[in-house]
């Protein structure tokens, strides 16, 4: 896929758009949980609706935001780099598994967007309190 990626947007305005995006992916993601419980192939509708748009979302902060990091902050990267290697099984995710679940038990669909869906939420947490502040830190 390919992303279009802003690089003259200054890094705080960005940092405060991907902490948006997060906010506004949030209650997605809880109708994305709340319809895999009932019918699973909606949450995967949902899902796939959304794909574009996190993959777009990751695809910056590892362009931007841990290029700042890994040119600035290298010494002290180590658990934002673990962060953003989760980016891996959100790809593998959206991009392979996805289209897979339709073929899965309703059970075994239900269980493994759940998962994903607590997993994304975390990874989000982490982004927020472990990746954000030390781009920003190495921009000051």
């Amino acid at each position: 896929m390919d992303y279009k990626i802003d690089f003259n947007e200054p890094m705080p305005q960005m940092i405060e758009r991907l902490k948006k995006e997060h906010v506004l992916l949030l209650p997605i993601l809880d109708e994305v949980e709340n319809s895999s419980k009932g019918d699973p192939q909606q949450a995967i509708a949902l899902l796939r609706k959304l794909k574009v748009t996190i993959l777009r979302h990751a695809v910056e902060e590892e362009a931007r935001v841990m290029r700042v990091i890994m040119e600035k902050e290298k010494s002290d990267s180590a658990s934002s780099v673990k962060v953003m290697q989760e980016h891996r099984w959100v790809s593998e995710f959206l991009e392979r598994r996805l289209d897979k679940l339709p073929k899965e038990s309703p059970d075994a669909t239900r269980d493994e967007i759940k998962k994903f869906v607590l997993d994304l939420r975390e990874h989000f947490r982490e982004e927020e309190d472990i990746v954000f502040p030390l781009a920003l830190k190495a921009l000051s």
